[in-house]
């Protein structure tokens, strides 16, 4: 199966700002160790800066992947161009790669990877960085084989 990005109609960008959201708290309760509260107001303060009036913004790429050849959905992507602290250079800033559950494991997170690659070439952006979930096993391994590294690794520990 191939794939393409077709870019967010307006009027799906409410049920993919609730997805998005939805994941966003449950990574961080499930991954990130944060009551259910804490998650929640963190997803509330972030998509308020990401997404002003809750509205998308120009800079920002929304896409369904879908399957090239019926339309079918298979999953989407969110990226968009922005300086990373301390830096003076635009780079492409992935902040969700998602592929629905029936589709995983064939190769279409790795093909959504190079078409956004391929458009941040085309927009002459440098690279591309992301965040990962440390628990995320599956994720990671996929964006280390597509040639991706590791720059930085949080790590904590409760205390008793």
């Amino acid at each position: 199966m191939d794939i393409r990005l077709r870019p967010l109609r307006s009027e799906e960008f409410p049920d993919f700002l609730e997805l998005l959201r939805v994941e966003y708290v449950r990574g961080l309760e499930d991954e990130a160790g944060m009551t259910r509260e804490a998650a929640e107001e963190k997803a509330t303060a972030d998509h308020a800066s990401l997404f002003p009036d809750g509205a998308q913004q120009s800079h920002q790429r929304i896409y369904l992947v879908e399957d090239a050849a019926t339309g079918e959905r298979t999953g989407h992507l969110f990226w968009a161009a922005r300086q990373p602290p301390g830096s003076s250079t635009t780079r492409a800033y992935l902040y969700e790669l998602y592929i629905d559950e029936p589709f995983r494991g064939r190769g279409l997170g790795r093909r959504a990877l190079e078409l956004l690659e391929a458009e941040a070439r085309g927009e002459g952006l440098p690279g591309v960085d992301l965040n990962v979930w440390g628990g995320n096993d599956a994720a990671r391994g996929l964006y280390r084989s597509a040639g991706y590294h590791e720059r930085a690794v949080f790590m904590s520990k409760e205390l008793e």
